[in-house]
């Protein structure tokens, strides 16, 4: 993995850019700039002047003492650049030419980029959306009298993995307004797709529909892809189609239950051995991917929790994974000719996290492998746990059999973690090198802004993870802290610390192994020692409002873990009766704080 490539060296050159409220430099922009040229130019321009409160004029025209702001297909057309080397979508550079400074993305995306790492290079810090509840913390822009910048070589910079994701998955908390800061934030740590749900789980409250409109612009203008579908078949073939006639007219089409009936449920799967049926999804899919000429990549997956159907003719088609990868490859055929810049995603999950051996999955198409039932008390690739052993197994053959791009479909995020304060950026790094090495070339999280105070460290780590896995954690973990916690850091660090090497082992984390009592009330004394220094900072911080509201957010993520061991600690004992009184306790913690982005009601 190449992260950085130095194109020159030399002594380092500080190049002065502004002086006492006079700027230097001016922006230069091609002259048939596109739409995120001009966005990544005026982003630049932003943040220069906030740092130097000098002004920094945006132009086409170029010379002397210039920051040119643009792609490598606009650098084509420019004289006097001929000897940039090329750069990939994904990549970016930072040259010196004469008395010019020149930004260039390999794509427009990835011009943004460029300026956000030369942004970065002079101190900015983009730690977070700008979410409320991070009350104007989620960022750090420093302010300079005189603004220089350390020049020691031309580069190109590289992403480890193709594909770095943001799912909104069950858009619990999501809404237009915290979506556009979600996206916002993206380009800043080099996050580069957006996953949104078709329809999640068909029950119309979470669907790419409702937010295309105003998201689309968004994302395009900032390079990000987007991805759209989720689970499953059923939103183009259910029986509440045609007038809620579809069953009654044509039941061969639906999937047979255990007891041989053509079944309603949309968790049982179609039946794709019945070519009629499969025109029909697809025409149908075709339809959808017309009417929304914005999506990139079409997320293609069975129902959730999904049964196949026992009709003969499905069976001899052969087991689920067979059968789900004949399907994708059908629907891969099927689309190719018809909406060719649409690229197809599918999930190696559940039934079909094995692969099969005697058919090979499309080339073509993106598949995301899901260790949903992942332990975090051992690394993805730790044999000790069988969970794990089976994902790492069934990953390198699927590495080994399909010559396509593989993603992780991550749960570094996870729903079933209730909001509990998992944090892991030592441990993410460590199964991100793995995956890295395995040749995987894409990541994604769950992006829930309603407890993103409680994973915002996580995201914000896995965000330079996915660019490079050998960035240095534990700075990553210092910036975070310092630009969130300012002067209570330190102390900050140390229980994120404690949270990392507590939580996974001893609170309620699904595949986590029960402990004896005794094991448990060591793991709650580290937390009580930990709610103590964190209240004690609230108090010696009290003047400075923020960050007093913050250490009470981390004090709530403390008391959750303390609690959760408690519930761990009675389970181990077979105490029911108070098993539901901290359960009960738990919830009106829950409840009561459920504005503070730290935890999400369920």
């Amino acid at each position: 993995m190449v992260a950085l490539c130095r194109i020159s060296f030399g002594n380092a050159e500080t190049i002065m850019l502004a002086s006492k409220g006079k700027a230097f430099y001016r922006i230069g922009l091609p002259e048939y700039a596109s739409l995120s040229e001009k966005f990544a130019a005026e982003e630049l321009k932003k943040y220069l002047e906030q740092i130097s409160r000098a002004n920094f004029e945006i132009t086409h025209q170029h010379g002397d003492h210039f920051i040119l702001v643009c792609s490598m297909k606009s650098l084509k057309r420019m004289e006097n650049f001929s000897n940039i080397p090329y750069m990939g979508e994904q990549e970016y550079g930072f040259f010196k030419h004469n008395k010019d400074l020149l930004l260039i993305g390999g794509s427009e995306g990835a011009v943004l980029y460029a300026v956000y790492d030369f942004l970065t290079s002079l101190g900015c810090r983009w730690l977070a959306p700008q979410f409320s509840f991070y009350e104007g913390k989620s960022q750090s822009i420093p302010t300079k009298t005189e603004l220089n910048i350390e020049f020691s070589g031309d580069f190109i910079r590289k992403p480890a993995f193709k594909y770095r994701k943001l799912y909104i998955e069950e858009g619990l908390s999501h809404n237009i307004a915290n979506l556009k800061e979600l996206i916002d934030w993206m380009p800043k740590v080099r996050f580069n797709v957006l996953v949104a749900p078709v329809d999640y789980q068909g029950k119309g409250r979470v669907k790419w529909d409702d937010w295309r409109e105003q998201l689309s612009p968004e994302l395009k203008k900032r390079g990000i892809i987007i991805e759209v579908g989720g689970h499953g078949y059923q939103n183009f073939l259910n029986a509440g189609m045609d007038s809620g006639q579809l069953f009654k007219n044509h039941p061969e089409w639906f999937g047979m239950d255990k007891n041989g009936n053509r079944s309603l449920d949309p968790h049982i799967v179609f039946c794709t051995s019945n070519p009629a049926a499969v025109s029909y999804l697809h025409n149908n899919l075709l339809s959808y991917l017309n009417a929304h000429p914005e999506i990139d990549i079409f997320d293609f997956w069975p129902p959730d929790s999904e049964k196949w159907c026992t009709c003969p003719e499905c069976e001899a088609l052969g087991n689920p994974s067979e059968r789900h990868v004949l399907f994708v490859n059908q629907t891969a055929r099927f689309l190719k000719n018809k909406c060719a810049s649409i690229k197809l995603e599918c999930l190696a999950y559940r039934q079909y996290t094995k692969p099969p051996t005697q058919i090979f999955l499309d080339e073509d198409v993106l598949l995301d492998f899901c260790p949903i039932n992942q332990s975090f008390e051992y690394q993805i690739y730790d044999e000790r746990s069988e969970n794990n052993k089976f994902y790492k197994e069934n990953l390198l053959l699927w590495r080994k059999l399909f010559k396509g791009d593989i993603s992780i479909y991550s749960y570094y995020r996870k729903y079933a973690w209730r909001s509990l304060p998992n944090i892991i950026p030592h441990y993410m790094q460590n199964d991100v090198r793995f995956y890295h090495d395995c040749g995987i070339r894409g990541i994604s999280v769950y992006s829930e802004p309603g407890d993103w105070f409680t994973y915002g460290l996580n995201h914000y780590i896995l965000a330079h993870l996915a660019w490079n896995p050998e960035v240095d954690v534990d700075k990553l973990i210092g910036d975070y802290c310092a630009g969130v916690y300012g002067s209570a850091a330190k102390l900050v660090i140390s229980v994120y610390d404690d949270l990392e090497h507590i939580v996974r082992f001893a609170c309620k984390i699904p595949h986590t192994k029960q402990k004896k009592p005794e094991q448990y009330a060591g793991y709650f004394e580290r937390l009580e020692i930990c709610s103590n220094k964190v209240n004690m900072a609230v108090g010696e911080y009290s003047i400075d409002e923020v960050l007093a509201h913050h250490l009470r957010r981390l004090g709530l993520m403390v008391e959750y873990a303390k609690q959760s061991t408690l519930l761990m600690k009675f389970a181990s004992e077979g105490n029911e009766q108070e098993m539901s009184k901290i359960m009960d306790n738990i919830n009106k913690l829950i409840q009561a704080n459920s504005a503070m982005g730290v935890f999400i009601p369920r």
